[in-house]
Parts: C-alpha cells; sequence; structure tokens
C-alpha cells in the first residue's frame, strides 16, 4: 500500500518532505501525516463493518419475522380501513332499518289500534254477524302479514365497495431476483 518517495508535498499537511503513496487513495502523506491517514482507514473499516453487522441483524429480523415488512404493514392497514369501512355501512344499515322499522311498525300499531276499536265497538253495540268477524280476521290477518314480511325491504350488494389490493413481484413482470 504505502511506498516511499523522495520529497514531495504531504496531501494532509502541505510540507515538503519524504512523503510514502498510498495505493488506495493514490496521495502522498509525510511521516507523521502516514498513521493519522492509516487510522481514519481503520475506523472507516470499522463503520463498515458496523453498517454491516446492523444490516445483517435487520437481514436476520426479516428473516425471523416476515410480517414486520413494511408491504405486510401496509397489507395489514388495508385489512383494519376495509373491515372499518365494511363495520361503518353495516352499522349505517341497520340504523336505516331500525329507523323505518320503527316507524313501519308504529304505523301497524295504529291500524291495529283502529282495529281493537272496531272490535270494542262491534262488541258493545253487540250488532255483528260472520262477514263482520271475517272482514275482521282478515285484516288482523293482513297486519299480522305485513309484520312478518315489510313490503319492498330488501339488501342489495355492491361489488366495487371495497378496493382490493394485490401484491405485484418482480416474476409477475418478468424479471427475476
Amino acid at each position: 500500500m504505502v511506498t516511499a518517495n523522495a520529497k514531495t508535498q504531504c496531501f494532509s499537511c502541505c510540507k515538503e518532505t519524504r512523503t510514502f503513496n498510498c495505493g488506495g487513495c493514490l496521495q502522498n502523506y509525510c511521516l507523521n501525516c502516514l498513521p493519522i491517514h492509516l487510522q481514519k482507514l481503520r475506523e472507516d473499516l470499522d463503520e463498515i463493518e458496523y453498517d454491516h453487522d446492523q444490516f445483517r441483524q435487520k437481514l436476520n429480523d426479516q428473516k425471523e419475522n416476515p410480517k414486520k415488512c413494511s408491504l405486510i404493514k401496509e397489507i395489514d392497514q388495508w385489512e383494519e380501513d376495509s373491515i372499518n369501512k365494511i363495520k361503518q355501512t353495516a352499522e349505517q344499515c341497520r340504523q336505516r332499518l331500525i329507523n323505518y322499522t320503527n316507524k313501519f311498525i308504529i304505523e301497524i300499531e295504529n291500524k291495529l289500534n283502529d282495529l281493537v276499536e272496531k272490535i270494542k265497538q262491534i262488541r258493545y253495540e253487540n250488532e255483528f254477524n260472520e262477514i263482520d268477524l271475517d272482514q275482521i280476521k282478515e285484516k288482523l290477518n293482513q297486519l299480522k302479514e305485513q309484520l312478518d314480511k315489510p313490503l319492498n325491504v330488501s339488501t342489495e350488494q355492491s361489488s366495487s365497495f371495497i378496493n382490493k389490493i394485490f401484491v405485484i413481484l418482480p416474476i409477475d413482470k418478468g424479471n427475476q431476483i
């Protein structure tokens, strides 16, 4: 690495003196500056080894726990966001149906109260026949059916509600690792 030259200028201290040429950086160093340069090279090597050790640790961590990968975290976030969106939509649908059902039940209850008043009136007047009873039965059965099966209420699903997520690998693009 180091070869002695005749008197030349030292790269570090700029003195004209006997210097030694570094085969790596191709600079000339005097006897006083050469150890400093060599020490700097050792420090650089130490830093490279430290970086290597850090990288090796990161590589081992990822190998042992692949779920720590940033793309896995992105997929996890997508999943959480999608679940939250589904829960929010389901809650909105439930609330809408509950509100409708409550109004619907009040409407049926009012009709039932009207029917009860009619029954009370018929009983009070004590004037009724089979036709009156059949009409009351029919009205009661209609109310039961309406309660059991509300008209025009259904659910519909949209296929584009949740955005899909895909993993695109280099091999999908024709590249190899």
